[in-house]
C-alpha cells in the first residue's frame, strides 16, 4: 500500500481513483489496450517497412511491453491522506493501476515533505503553518474580528448611550485625556468606573422579550455592562466560529477560534492577550468610531502630486484587490481539480503511452505534469511564509508597544487589508512560477512584467494626468446610440447672445412644455382653438353636487339590502342553532355522524357572544348578532352613522335601526366600536374562525337532512349577497364623495373665472367623429 497526500479535495481525489479502478478493471478496457497494441503494431510495421529500420518494431515492443507490464497489469492499494481534512473516510481505495499509485505517490509525498519540512525551517507557529489552516491564516482571523460588531442590539444602544453621555463629557471635563482613551490597550478598563454624577437612559430586556427604558447613573450603567460582556463575547465567538469554520461543529470552531485568535494575535502584534480581551476591545474600538469623528491631516505637498499619488495607489489597490480575491478563492481549487483531471486521465492516456515513437514521450510529459502540481505547494509555504514575516512586522510597527487601540486601529486595519490584497495577487502567480520551475529560471522573468503591469500602468495614467492637467474622474458611458443622424447645409450667420438665469424645459407626452427657472416654474398647456369657447361654471358644478347625491342615495339603498342580506342568514343560523340545541343527538340533525364542525361553529359562536357581553355590558341578543354576523361575514367592522337611529353595529353595514335592540345597545355599538371590534378580531384569529366558518358550511351543505341543507343554503346565499351589496355600497360612496370634491373644486375655480374645455371639446368631437364612420 501507498500513500497519496493532499492539503484539500481529498474526497474528489478518493472518487477518482475509485473510478480509475472500475475503469481498468473492466473488460472493455482491456479490449481497448488490445485495440491499442494493434494499432501500434501496425503503426510499428508500417515504419519498418517505409524506413528500413527494424529496431523501430524492437524498440516500440520493448517499451510497449514495459509500459503494459509494469504501469497497468500490477495493482495495488492506495491510502489518501488530506492535512486539511484528517477525518476523511473511506480513504483506501483497492485495485489501482501501479503506474498512477506510484506517480501520485511520489510526487504527493515530496511535496508533502517539502511543504511540512519548510514550515519546520521557517518557524512560524503551528496553528499559523499554511497545510493546517490555509494562506495567511492569521492576517485572515486579524480581518474576520476586524469587522465584529455588537450583535445585541439593548447591549449596542446602552454602549452606544454610554459613550455620548458619559466617555465623552469625561473626556471634557478632563477625567483621562484623548491621547489616553485613543492609546490604550484596553479601552473599557481606563473608561471605568463612570461618572456618579451624570446619567444615561438603559434598556433591559425582560424574561418575555419585552425591554423597558430606566436613567440610571453612568458608574450603574458601566458595571451593568460590564456583567453583561462575558455573555455577548461567548455568543459572538460561536457566530464567527460558524463563519470561520464551517465544517466543523458549533463548540468545536468556537473552541478553535478561542485557540487560535491569541496565537495570531501575538505572532502579529508582539502583544499577548487571551480571545476574550481581543473581542471586547475590537467591540469597543467600532462601537467607539460609531460614536465620533475621525481628523484627518494634511501633508506639505501640493494638491497636484497628492492627487497623482492618490489615484495611482487607489487604481492599483482596485486591481490588485479584484485580482487578489478571485484568486484566493479559485487557485487552491484549481489546485485540486488539476491535480483530480491529472489522475483521471491516466486510463484515457495510456493507449497512447502505447504508441511507437510518440508514446514514451506522451509519458514523459504526463509524468511532469505530477511534478508541476507537487511544486505549487512548497510553493504556496513560501509566499505563506514572506506574507506572514511581513505582516508580523508591519502590524507590529503599525500597533506600537500598546497593540491594538483606537488609534492604532485603522492602521493595522490598513497593514492587514494590504496583506491580504498581496496575497491573493501572489497566490494568482503560483501556476506560472510553478511553471516556470519546470522549465527554467529564465521563464518567469516574462511573467514578472505582466505582473508589475497593473502598477505601473497606474502610475503612467496617474502621473500624465496630473503633468498636463487633462483630469477625468467620474466618467460614465453607457449604452449610447447614434442612429440616423444626418448633419447638412447648415449656416447662421445672425449673432446669437443668450444671458440670464438658468433655466431647464421639458416637453410632456401631451405637448404640455414645463419651464423652470432657480426661483420659479410655469407650465403651458396646449389648448385648440375654435370660433366659440366651451367654459365650465356654476353649472356644471350644481350638476356635480345632484350626481354626487343620487351616488349617495344608491349607497344607502344597497346598504339596507346588504343588512337585510345579513339579517337572513343572522336568522337562519339562529333556527339552525336552535333546532341543534332541541336535537336529542348531533345525528338526529346533521343525519350524520360527523356534526362535530356544526357543534364546534355554535359553540364558539356562544362562548364568544358571552365574552362580549361580560365585557361591554351588551345584551344577549345584541352580542349574538354582532357575534354571528363576524363569524359568518369574517369582518363585521362595527360602527355607527352620526345619527343614533341609524346603526351598522349589528351587521358591519349602513342601514335603518336594528328594533330588536336597546338604547344601551346602540350606544355601547358606538362608542366601544373599535373595542369590540379587536376583541372579535382577537378570539376570530385565536380560534381560528375561518377553518371553523368553512367547516361548518361544508357539514350543513352536505347534510341528509333537508331542513339543514335548505337553511345552510340560505345562509349561503345571504351572505353572497350582503358582500355583492356591500362592494356596491362602498362604491357609490366613494362616486359620491369624488363627485362632491369635485364640485366643490369647480364652484372655487369659478370663483376666480372660467374653466376653458376647448381640448377636451376637441377631443370628445373627433371621438363621436371616428364612432360615426
Amino acid at each position: 500500500m501507498v500513500e497519496i497526500f493532499t492539503t484539500g479535495g481529498g474526497e474528489y481525489i478518493v472518487n477518482v481513483l475509485n473510478a480509475v479502478a472500475a475503469w481498468t478493471g473492466a473488460g472493455g478496457y482491456k479490449s481497448l489496450i488490445q485495440v491499442a497494441l494493434v494499432m501500434g503494431m501496425a503503426l510499428a510495421v508500417v515504419v519498418v517497412a517505409f524506413n528500413q529500420d527494424w529496431r523501430a518494431w524492437l524498440n516500440w515492443f520493448l517499451g510497449a511491453t514495459l509500459i503494459y507490464m509494469c504501469l497497468m497489469v500490477p495493482r495495488m492499494d492506495v491510502q489518501v491522506t488530506d492535512r486539511v481534512n484528517p477525518s476523511l473516510a473511506p480513504a483506501t481505495v483497492a485495485n489501482v493501476p501501479l503506474g498512477l499509485a506510484l506517480m501520485a505517490s511520489f510526487t504527493s509525498q515530496a511535496g508533502d515533505y517539502l511543504t511540512r519540512s519548510a514550515e519546520l525551517v521557517f518557524g512560524l507557529p503551528d496553528d499559523l503553518n499554511y497545510s493546517k489552516n490555509g494562506m495567511i491564516y492569521g492576517a485572515r482571523l486579524l480581518e474576520a474580528t476586524r469587522s465584529l460588531r455588537i450583535a445585541d442590539p439593548e447591549f449596542a444602544a446602552n454602549f452606544d448611550e454610554h459613550v455620548r453621555q458619559c466617555v465623552f463629557y469625561d473626556l471634557l471635563l478632563g477625567r483621562y485625556s484623548m491621547k489616553e482613551l485613543s492609546e490604550s490597550n484596553d479601552i473599557w478598563a481606563t473608561i471605568a468606573p463612570g461618572s456618579a454624577a451624570r446619567a444615561q437612559r438603559f434598556l433591559t430586556r425582560q424574561a418575555d422579550d419585552s425591554v423597558t427604558a430606566t436613567i440610571i447613573t453612568c458608574r450603574e450603567a458601566y458595571t451593568a455592562l460590564s456583567s453583561q460582556w462575558a455573555g455577548l463575547i461567548d455568543e459572538m465567538t460561536q457566530v464567527a466560529g460558524r463563519q470561520l469554520y464551517p465544517r466543523q461543529t458549533e463548540a468545536l470552531a468556537k473552541a478553535k477560534l478561542i485557540a487560535d485568535l491569541p496565537i495570531a494575535y501575538q505572532y502579529l502584534t508582539g502583544v499577548s492577550k487571551d480571545a476574550s480581551s481581543i473581542f471586547r476591545q475590537v467591540l469597543t474600538i467600532n462601537a467607539m468610531n460609531q460614536a465620533m469623528h475621525g481628523f484627518a491631516g494634511a501633508s506639505g505637498a501640493s494638491s497636484v502630486d497628492v492627487f497623482a499619488q492618490t489615484r495611482a495607489d487607489i487604481q492599483t489597490e482596485r486591481t490588485y484587490s479584484s485580482i487578489a480575491h478571485n484568486a484566493m478563492k479559485w487557485v487552491p481549487i484549481l489546485n485540486v481539480v488539476l491535480t483530480v483531471v491529472f489522475y483521471a486521465l491516466f486510463p484515457v492516456l495510456f493507449p497512447l503511452f502505447l504508441m511507437p515513437k510518440t508514446g514514451p514521450i506522451a509519458l514523459r510529459g504526463y509524468v511532469t505534469g505530477f511534478f508541476y502540481l507537487a511544486a505549487w505547494g512548497p510553493l504556496f509555504v513560501i509566499l505563506h511564509m514572506i506574507l506572514m514575516l511581513k505582516g508580523a512586522s508591519d502590524v507590529a510597527a503599525a500597533g506600537g508597544a500598546t497593540g491594538l487601540s483606537l488609534a492604532t486601529f485603522s492602521g493595522m486595519t490598513d497593514v492587514n487589508n494590504d496583506i491580504g490584497i498581496l496575497a491573493g495577487y501572489l497566490v494568482a502567480s503560483i501556476p506560472f512560477l510553478a511553471g516556470g520551475v519546470a522549465r527554467g529560471a529564465l521563464a518567469i522573468s516574462g511573467q514578472a512584467t505582466s505582473y508589475l503591469n497593473p502598477s505601473q500602468n497606474a502610475a503612467e495614467e496617474a502621473a500624465r494626468e496630473a503633468s498636463t492637467g487633462n483630469v477625468s474622474l467620474g466618467n460614465t458611458s453607457l449604452e449610447n446610440s447614434n442612429v440616423f443622424s444626418r448633419q447638412f447645409a447648415q449656416a447662421s450667420l445672425a449673432p446669437n447672445i443668450g444671458y440670464g438665469a438658468a433655466q431647464t424645459r421639458a416637453t410632456g407626452e401631451n405637448g404640455t412644455q414645463t419651464t423652470g427657472f432657480p426661483q420659479a416654474e410655469f407650465a403651458t398647456v396646449p389648448t385648440s382653438s375654435y370660433p366659440f369657447t366651451p367654459t365650465l361654471g356654476q353649472d356644471f358644478s350644481s350638476r356635480l353636487a345632484t350626481m354626487a347625491s343620487q351616488s349617495r342615495g344608491q349607497s344607502e339603498t344597497f346598504s339596507n339590502l346588504a343588512q337585510q342580506s345579513t339579517s337572513s342568514a343572522v336568522t337562519r343560523f339562529s333556527e339552525l342553532r336552535d333546532a341543534y340545541t332541541r336535537s336529542r343527538s348531533n345525528e338526529s340533525v346533521s343525519g350524520t355522524s360527523t356534526s362535530d364542525s356544526i357543534g364546534s361553529a355554535f359553540s364558539e359562536v356562544d362562548n364568544a357572544s358571552k365574552a362580549l357581553q361580560q365585557q361591554f355590558g351588551l345584551s344577549r341578543r345584541a352580542a349574538d348578532d354582532i357575534t354571528v354576523s363576524w363569524f359568518l361575514n369574517g369582518d363585521a367592522g362595527l360602527g355607527v352613522k352620526g345619527e343614533r337611529g341609524s346603526v351598522k353595529g349589528t351587521l358591519g353595514l349602513k342601514g335603518g335601526r336594528n328594533q330588536t335592540w336597546t338604547d344601551s345597545d346602540i350606544g355601547i355599538a358606538s362608542e366601544d366600536r373599535s373595542r369590540i371590534t379587536g376583541a372579535l378580531r382577537q378570539i376570530s384569529d385565536s380560534r381560528s374562525w375561518s377553518s371553523t366558518r368553512e367547516g361548518f358550511l361544508r357539514e350543513t351543505s352536505s347534510s341528509s337532512e333537508a331542513l339543514v341543507s335548505s337553511t345552510s343554503a340560505g345562509i349561503t346565499t345571504s351572505i353572497t349577497e350582503a358582500q355583492s351589496y356591500t362592494r356596491e355600497a362602498r362604491r357609490a360612496e366613494e362616486i359620491a364623495s369624488r363627485l362632491e370634491n369635485q364640485a366643490s373644486w369647480y364652484e372655487s375655480a369659478n370663483a376666480a373665472g372660467t374653466l376653458n374645455l376647448s381640448q377636451a371639446y376637441r377631443e370628445w368631437g373627433m371621438a363621436e367623429i371616428e364612432d360615426i364612420r
